[in-house]
Formats: structure tokens, C-alpha cells, sequence
């Protein structure tokens, strides 16, 4: 038997063509049961992997979490005082700076122009302390770090409503009741400034915040004549006609302006018919109740640094090229033992 004769005797005969169809229908055999659960169960298990990682762990790492907002708070107390006080420890300095809107650097100027020492003196920053300008962040975490005093300013509200919004809570409300504000979402809503540091504030940030009071009592920080007066810290103004715990926290963060004839009506314009300072109305009636208080405030760039008797406006422009403006009030002793307060200003340029 020669090598190339078959065993059988039988030679086969293949083309070309057949033994591509045979081929192909090897290939096209149906996957075993064993087979198609490795591979549908591989598929889930990527899949499931995948979903953990998009709504897990990718949102955590950028995407700081949650933590509801408690309701603000209208009227506090400054827990010292310039004056010897029996439940307050006593300070030096009191301190308060106009709207510093991010402006970190400008910020750390002033207090080193004023000599600040936070183990003898009291800042209080009258809102508006971040947004707008290049260091919120850092403005936040000295002012945590610091424990500084702060006071509600209508961009912090907002900044609190944009965090709301974005992470699904409760808008932010008032511990005194008042009806929060119906929040407007922007049409350019992720482009919004305000909108994208929300999204970035830690809970540490958030909560600092959402600690800002709209008024701060100051206790007897001015003297009138031989008479001790009180003051108020709060970022836009107060109505003139109404006491403290009357006041609509909104218009104590907004208004700038007081509409005719009666002015009972507030304004976050100056512009508009009828319209005039609110401070001009509040020291017209020369410290007659409720308008008995000296009253520190910002929020008007408009009409700059603007010190009259019952009412201080310090807030000086500066995310606008303008100034960067400290009132300090000094406590000293006279010689017969009487304690004298002194107001000075202190400013930098932005």
C-alpha cells in the first residue's frame, strides 16, 4: 500500500467550496447554556462595577457631601464686649469690615494695616465675605479657623440657596418663621458663579454659613453725647419703623433704599421713583425708638464709605477697584477711671 492510498480504500472528495461550508457551520453553532451565563453574568458584574463607580465613588470624590441647612438665625448677641461686662469677657478692639467678596489678599492687608490680634480684639465681617472675587475658599477656611463673627449677606443666602437646589434639600429658612423666598433658577444655571462654588463648598463651609446671623446685637458700642447708645451689625440695613424682631430678614440683607411718602417700603435699588438712602430716613429720626440703635452695615458700594451718626455704611467698593474698609471701635480708659470709645477708619486699596 503506497502512503498517499487511504485506509478504506475510499478517497474523499472535497472542494474548496464544501469545506468552507463546513467551516462555517462550525462557527455558527449555538453556544452552550454553560457558556451564555459566563458571559451574561460577566456583562452584569462590568455592569453593576461600572454604576458603582459613576454614582459612588466618582460623585464623592468630586462632589462634597450633603448636609441639610438648619434655619437661620435673625437676631444674635455678640458674646463680648468693648465695655466691662458681668456675662461677656472684655475685648480691646471691636472690628468690622465692609464687603470683602473673596478678596482674601486685600483682606490680610487690612488686618495687618489695623494691627489685628485675635486674642484682644472681635472682628465681625458684614456679609458678603465670599462670591465674586478669587479666594472664597481660602476667605472660608480663615474665617472657620479663626472663629470669626459673621453677618448674612445676601450673597451668602444665596450661595445657600444654589447648594440647596443642587443637592436636593430644603431651601433655607428663618428661625423666626419667616416664609423663605421662592428661588429662581437662572437660565444659564451651571455657568451661574455662585451655582458652581455651591456645588464645591464642603460641609464645614456650608455650616459656617448657615451659622451667619442676619442682625448681631452689639451691645453699648457708641457714645452720643454723654449717652451710651447700642449698635447693630447686619449687612444691608434696617427698617427705621419697626423694631428688631419685626424686621424681614430678606429686606435686611437686600434693601438699599426706602420708598415715599411714608417709606414703609423697602428697595434693593437706588434708582427708583421715590426712592432715598434708607440711612437718610433712620437718622432722621435721631435716635428715636425703634430707631435708637447705631447701625453697622455694608452692601451699598454704590454710595461708598458712608459714616453718619446713627448709621456706618463700610461697604467701600473693593471688588470693584475701590477700598477695602475696617470701622474699629477702641475701648480706653480716661483719668478719672470713665471709659471712652473711639471710632476710627481704617482702609486699603483694592
Amino acid at each position: 500500500m503506497s502512503e498517499s492510498t487511504p485506509l478504506n480504500g475510499v478517497i474523499p472528495k472535497y472542494n474548496d467550496e464544501e469545506q468552507n461550508l463546513e467551516e462555517y457551520d462550525d462557527y455558527q453553532k449555538p453556544w452552550s447554556s454553560k457558556t451564555k451565563a459566563i458571559i451574561y453574568t460577566s456583562i452584569g458584574a462590568i455592569t453593576l462595577v461600572l454604576l458603582w463607580f459613576f454614582t459612588i465613588i466618582l460623585p464623592n470624590y468630586y462632589i462634597p457631601k450633603a448636609i441639610p441647612l438648619q434655619p437661620i438665625v435673625h437676631i444674635s448677641d455678640v458674646n463680648v464686649s468693648i465695655l466691662p461686662h458681668h456675662h461677656k469677657s472684655q475685648v480691646n478692639r471691636l472690628i468690622m469690615i465692609g464687603d470683602i467678596h473673596g478678596h482674601y489678599k486685600e483682606f490680610q492687608k487690612l488686618l495687618k494695616k489695623a494691627n489685628y490680634n485675635n486674642k484682644k480684639d472681635e472682628l465681625i465681617v458684614l456679609g458678603d465675605f465670599i462670591t465674586k472675587g478669587p479666594d472664597n475658599f481660602k476667605m472660608l477656611d480663615y474665617l472657620i479657623n479663626n472663629n470669626i463673627s459673621c453677618i448674612m449677606g445676601n450673597h451668602e443666602f444665596y450661595l445657600l440657596q444654589n447648594y440647596a437646589t443642587f443637592h436636593m434639600l430644603d431651601q433655607p429658612s428663618f428661625l423666626n418663621n419667616d416664609p423663605p423666598p421662592e428661588f429662581k433658577i437662572k437660565d444659564s444655571f451651571n455657568n451661574d458663579p455662585e451655582f458652581i462654588l455651591a456645588k464645591k463648598l464642603q460641609p464645614k463651609h456650608v455650616e459656617y454659613i448657615n451659622n451667619c446671623s442676619i442682625i448681631k446685637e452689639l451691645g453699648d458700642v457708641s457714645l452720643i453725647g454723654t449717652t451710651l447708645t447700642p449698635g447693630i451689625a447686619v449687612h444691608a440695613g434696617v427698617r427705621p419703623d419697626l423694631t428688631l424682631v419685626q424686621q424681614n430678614p430678606i429686606d435686611n440683607m437686600e434693601m438699599r433704599s426706602l420708598i415715599g411718602p411714608y417709606y414703609n417700603e423697602t428697595s434693593a435699588e437706588r434708582d427708583v421713583p421715590n426712592a432715598i438712602s434708607w440711612s437718610k430716613v433712620y437718622n432722621s429720626k435721631k435716635g428715636k425708638p425703634p430707631a435708637n440703635y447705631v447701625v453697622y452695615y455694608g452692601h451699598d458700594a454704590g454710595r461708598g464709605l458712608n459714616l453718619k451718626k446713627y448709621t456706618k455704611g463700610l461697604d467701600s467698593g473693593c471688588d470693584k477697584g475701590g477700598k477695602l474698609s475696617a470701622l474699629i471701635i477702641t475701648s480706653t480708659k480716661k483719668k478719672n477711671g470713665d471709659i471712652k470709645l473711639v471710632e476710627e477708619i481704617v482702609q486699603i486699596n483694592c
